[in-house]
């Protein structure tokens, strides 16, 4: 599926490169802290960011040493509900480094 919003890899799918979206048995942390002034070190479950690491290592590996390739073949997008037709890949965009300011 492609990201959404600034996900990691969303960067790697509008170009085309095959990507992997990890993510945490559950996103209730989201709902309170995440990026907020709440999103601090004292939050941090270190078995969580160890088994992560892990998971993350062994999945390059058995990447790297896979004898056949990803297939670059794109899904069909799910239907946007609004228009009936299949949403649309994201494009890449041009790099814009001006720290957020318009």
């Amino acid at each position: 599926m492609t990201g959404a919003g600034g996900s990691d890899f969303a960067s790697f799918v509008a170009v085309g490169v095959p990507a992997f979206s990890l993510s945490s048995l559950s996103w209730d942390y989201g709902t309170y802290n995440w990026h907020t002034n709440r999103d601090t070190y004292d939050k941090i479950v270190f078995d969580e960011v160890r088994n992560n690491a892990i998971l993350t290592a062994v999945l390059a590996y058995m990447a790297s040493e896979d004898s056949v390739k990803t297939s670059r073949d794109k899904r069909v997008m799910p239907l946007d509900p609004a228009t009936g037709l299949p949403r649309e890949w994201p494009s890449q965009r041009p790099l814009v480094r001006d720290g957020g300011l318009d």
